[in-house]
């Protein structure tokens, strides 16, 4: 037997070449400013109340296109949001072509926010985003982190989540 240790396995720390940075709602604001061209992806955990609130608010609060995945459309229609629907699949193939234009024929999206996507598909888009799309950086304001973002909010409790979201329609 050899006195080595053994490390184990830890794939929310091993996550290839660029980890995620741990986002606050400050980090979070400061990659909001700094983008040209920001993009919201809205999933369909955020569909019911405080989550649609939380979701609508900040997109007026930093005048941000809205694309809903899966069957997200009809409750921020209805609570009008203006929104493109698109599948999570789908949205991401488009964001990873440098010559699509975004969602509003403006020129591609520099920073895309994802919020209540289911978390194993959110996972492989951010992954796919990571490696075959350089050009965007990702953020997660969601309540688990996502190793594959460029940043993300931490694993957080509602209380905690919520407050972090309240933070995220203030200057």
């Amino acid at each position: 037997m050899s006195n080595e240790r053994v490390i184990p396995w830890q794939p929310t720390v091993i996550a290839g070449p660029k980890q995620a940075l741990l986002a606050t709602p400050e980090t979070a604001k400061m990659m909001l400013r700094k983008a040209k061209r920001p993009l919201l992806v809205l999933g369909p955990l955020v569909t019911e109340e405080p989550l649609i609130n939380y979701s609508a608010d900040i997109a007026e609060k930093w005048e941000l296109p809205v694309v809903t995945t899966a069957d997200a459309y009809k409750a921020f229609r209805d609570k009008g949001v203006k929104t493109k629907s698109y599948g999570i699949v789908e949205i991401v193939n488009l964001l990873q072509d440098p010559e699509w234009q975004g969602v509003k024929d403006e020129g591609q999206h520099d920073l895309v926010i994802f919020l209540g996507c289911i978390y194993y598909i959110a996972s492989q888009g951010l992954s796919t985003l990571k490696h075959f799309a350089p050009h965007i950086k990702t953020l997660t304001v969601c309540k688990y982190f996502h190793s594959n973002a460029d940043a993300s909010f931490p694993n957080m409790k509602d209380e905690e989540w919520f407050k972090y979201l309240d933070k995220m329609k203030t200057d």
